[in-house]
């Protein structure tokens, strides 16, 4: 199957909202916790290790970094929260553009929420599916580090996370294996306007 994410290209980061480019095309965010492998995964999801940093000290990007896939789509790569020391003061700076975000943009179409799936649903991780559903946006909830648990286990945790969330349809996706990237994939493509 042909990577439609393969030419994915960084294009820049913004720390406020009045930076952002023409609210357009479709705009799909990538969050989670600082060291839920979200880095990792949008490398693999676009089959390049190196485009988007993975730092050694989780929680280091501050800025909402924007990266083309294609005329029509843009994936948002929003800072990690919950792990950084300096959390506190680096969520004062991007919260407020992450709430004006959600209010006003209108190529906003849905929510990638990668938690690991051997802690999923930490209070950072509601706090975003309360954002969404406060706003009408959709979510997919991306276990990752599926490849620590076993087949079983994989399966209580997506039933798990499908309880609490019932609208929910969460993958497991493993970075050192590459499963469930081929399903993001497509969950993601059928949110392009």
């Amino acid at each position: 199957m042909k990577n439609l994410f393969k030419n994915t290209e960084f294009v820049f980061g913004v720390t406020s909202y009045r930076n952002l480019p023409e609210d357009i095309g479709s705009e799909v965010l990538l969050a989670g916790r600082s060291n839920a492998g979200k880095s990792s995964a949008l490398n693999i999801l676009t089959d390049n290790p190196k485009l988007a940093r993975i730092s050694k000290t989780p929680g280091r990007t501050t800025e909402i970094n924007f990266f083309k896939v294609n005329e029509e789509l843009m994936l948002l790569d929003l800072p990690g929260y919950g792990f950084a020391k300096s959390s506190k003061a680096k969520k004062k700076d991007w919260g407020p553009l992450l709430g004006e975000y959600f209010q006003k943009r209108r190529a906003l179409t849905a929510v990638v929420i990668f938690m690991d799936i051997r802690h999923p649903l930490k209070e950072s991780d509601w706090e975003m599916i309360h954002l969404c559903r406060n706003f009408n946006v959709p979510f997919i909830p991306a276990l990752t580090k599926s490849d620590k648990l076993s087949n079983n286990n994989i399966n209580k945790a997506i039933t798990f996370i499908k309880d609490k969330i019932p609208e929910s349809n969460p993958i497991a996706i493993s970075t050192k294996d590459k499963n469930g990237f081929d399903k993001l994939s497509k969950e993601i493509i059928n949110f392009v306007k």
